[in-house]
């Protein structure tokens, strides 16, 4: 494929052919916002599933420029945006795998070569936040009484085809689940190290346990961005992120500062910290982040938790509030990020069940024996002014 063809189709992204994301019950995807499975490591061996009728359809799609559903996401972070290479996936892996690859590779939809792994091997997870649940939490499994199925057989397949391959990756992303709990990481880190330290490696963490080896590996290895979770600071941090604690979370983020590696909070909105994520934001920027440190997005799911569940009049005191933030002239991420949650609070398609929020919160207070309304004051006094008129 000559280099204009290239550049000039809008559907295409390299994962198809070079790449994998696993989920921590045996599903493979393309990458973690694909909306469809390519199969699942417990029916089909993971080359099979790469090499698939499913894959090569997707391929075909992509060739001819028709943007296949599976990969609506992206398409969307991308429609109307200039700067695209902040906000899209799909572009993200185009600049870190197409570059270093001859662009006649990608013409057939029978080639496959592993450069990228999203490994989520398992849901092995020290915390259990509020708007996570049982495929990502073993913590969440527990409270809940269930437990999810695993096949060991099938992940040490996929273990070999990744090891046999670790040579040429040019990009991993580690999550979970925790990915400083997961074991299989230990050895996975290992031999990176060994065979190809200079790769780019990701992790999605909570930063709250550095003494399980795989934190020490990641800290040698050069290349290393760190996605840490975080949504508000203190008491409530320990609140939305369930068997969390404050002060360990900002000692390891003291450490990490020190490296030579990058840092991003990842961020999630929900009616919780409808207005003291800003107060995260502020105090992590206090300890010298810059707006690139920072992506934030609203929360979907649940959506007892999204924050358009709150009344009119608080969502226009949400939207004013970042404004406020963007007449500051944030660059970068936090810019992007103000002006997605202002794009899509100013919706008005989203149906209002606040109802549902004080019930399921009611119920997991009682599980967890907590109490929200003590934690969460000032959101509780607004809400209780607006309902009890």
């Amino acid at each position: 494929m000559d280099a204009k063809k290239f550049l000039t189709n809008k559907s295409i992204c390299t994962l198809p052919w070079q790449g994998f994301e696993l989920e921590p019950d045996g599903n493979v995807k393309n990458c973690i916002i694909s909306k469809t499975q390519l199969g699942n490591i417990a029916q089909q061996n993971i080359k099979d599933i790469l090499n698939g009728e499913k894959n090569k359809a997707l391929k075909q799609q992509m060739l001819d420029d028709k943007k296949p559903y599976n990969c609506a996401g992206c398409y969307l972070q991308e429609k109307d945006r200039s700067d695209l290479g902040s906000i899209s996936s799909r572009l993200y892996y185009l600049k870190e795998l197409a570059k270093k690859t001859d662009l006649d590779f990608y013409d057939h939809v029978k080639n496959f070569s592993l450069k990228h792994v999203d490994l989520r091997w398992t849901n092995i997870c020290n915390q259990a936040c509020v708007y996570c649940g049982p495929a990502y939490s073993s913590k969440w499994a527990s409270e809940l009484g269930t437990k999810m199925e695993s096949n060991k057989n099938a992940r040490q397949e996929v273990k070999d085809f990744v090891f046999a391959n670790i040579g040429q990756l040019e990009n991993v992303y580690l999550a979970g689940g925790e990915p400083m709990l997961i074991k299989e990481n230990t050895k996975f880190l290992t031999l990176l190290k060994e065979k190809n330290k200079d790769c780019h490696v990701r992790v999605n963490t909570n930063l709250s346990k550095t003494d399980t080896g795989i934190f020490d590996l990641l800290c040698e290895l050069p290349n290393v961005h760190w996605t840490v979770s975080v949504e508000s600071i203190e008491e409530e941090y320990e609140y939305i992120r369930y068997h969390g604690n404050w002060q360990d979370f900002t000692n390891n983020i003291d450490v990490i500062g020190k490296l030579n590696h990058k840092i991003t909070f990842n961020m999630l909105h929900l009616i919780l910290n409808y207005k003291s994520i800003h107060s995260c934001v502020d105090y992590l920027k206090g300890k010298g982040f810059n707006d690139n440190s920072f992506v934030i997005g609203p929360l979907y799911e649940p959506t007892y938790l999204n924050t358009m569940n709150l009344p009119d009049e608080m969502m226009y005191d949400v939207l004013a509030d970042l404004n406020k933030r963007l007449d500051k002239n944030p660059s970068g991420y936090l810019r992007n990020s103000y002006e997605n949650l202002i794009k899509y609070y100013s919706t008005n398609n989203f149906k209002k069940n606040l109802n549902s929020f004080y019930r399921n919160l009611k119920m997991m207070d009682q599980r967890r024996k907590q109490d929200a309304r003590s934690v969460f004051t000032k959101l509780f006094e607004e809400l209780d002014a607006y309902t009890l008129e």
